[in-house]
């Protein structure tokens, strides 16, 4: 591939990315330095309250398939994050320190990208758990 995304189109390079907020917090108690805001990292879905001691759980979903409400995705692989994370928009300040500190301690990655296996409607407060094999 020469493009990540379509060229003249600002889009990740699947159709979801999941993020957990349990991966949030491990980065603001590791980088306390930086704000790392979920608004900074453009999750389609953000999941919290998860049974999970892992500091980052979504890590553990590649591969495997969750459902989030109704419907059901493939979890693929790690979202590895550009410098756009360290742009101020909105209330957020620019922030060179997030980019650094990612790399440092998540490899450069944050969150994981999925595409839809079943469509179905999700709403705010769904469960979201493992498919068992």
């Amino acid at each position: 591939f020469e493009f990540a995304s379509p060229p003249g189109t600002y889009f990740d390079a699947f159709p979801l990315l999941l993020l957990t907020t349990a991966s949030l917090a491990t980065m603001q108690t590791r980088a306390p330095e930086s704000s790392f805001d979920a608004s900074r990292f453009r999750p389609n879905f953000l999941i919290g309250d998860l049974d999970s001691s892992e500091p980052f759980p979504e890590l553990d979903w590649c591969g495997k398939q969750i459902v989030l409400g109704e419907a059901v995705v493939d979890v693929l692989m790690a979202c590895p994050r550009c410098v756009m994370t360290t742009h101020g928009f909105g209330e957020l300040s620019k922030d060179p320190s997030v980019m650094r500190a990612l790399v440092r301690e998540a490899g450069g990655n944050l969150g994981v990208y999925a595409k839809p296996r079943k469509p179905g409607r999700v709403q705010a407060g769904d469960d979201v758990r493992l498919v068992e094999d």
